[in-house]
């Protein structure tokens, strides 16, 4: 339920802003559905879900749209491929699922990798999860589930700090 909210919110806000004219500052880029958001300091790129930038905005607010901030120092212009369409499906994937089935929120990530390979959300707990996109989004979900099953015998998951889930088979996690 909570994807078709943020599937039908993206296309309201995308058909609102740009009614039947699609191309944005003299760009042609047929699929203008909103993704996801990649932004560096006060400004952000709407990303289709190849990865292509198509809409330059400012900061957005709120957790309906995945949104990962870029500090990378690569360039980031309207038309330019931002991400990768399957590490992009498999964020999208992990934010969606990660709620469904803990409960628990992943707020605006963001990467210094410049292979767009390691990412740190922080959740709606205020700890934050890093995490390697490597396709097999199912194992990372079961590993947070035990480690998180496991974490709170001893205290609260909102006593966490962070969580590292970036090494195949091993977690590490820091309490406040």
């Amino acid at each position: 339920m909570i994807g078709l909210i943020s599937i039908v919110l993206a296309y309201s806000a995308s058909f609102l802003l740009y009614g039947k004219n699609k191309n944005v500052l003299g760009k042609n880029i047929k699929d203008k559905w909103l993704a996801a958001a990649v932004c560096r300091l006060e400004s952000c790129f709407w990303i289709n879900h190849d990865g292509l930038a198509y809409n330059h905005s400012g900061r957005m607010g709120g957790n309906i749209v995945l949104t990962v901030e870029d500090k990378t120092d690569r360039n980031l212009a309207v038309g330019e491929k931002l991400l990768d369409a399957q590490t992009l499906a498999e964020l999208k994937f992990l934010k969606e699922e990660i709620l469904e089935e803990l409960g628990l929120g992943l707020k605006a990530g963001e990467t210094a990798d410049s292979n767009l390979s390691d990412f740190d959300f922080v959740t709606s707990e205020g700890w934050v999860l890093r995490l390697t996109v490597n396709d097999n989004a199912h194992k990372t979900i079961e590993t947070l589930k035990q480690s998180l099953a496991e974490i709170t015998q001893t205290a609260a998951s909102s006593a966490l700090e962070y969580m590292d889930l970036r090494i195949p088979n091993k977690v590490y996690y820091k309490f406040r």
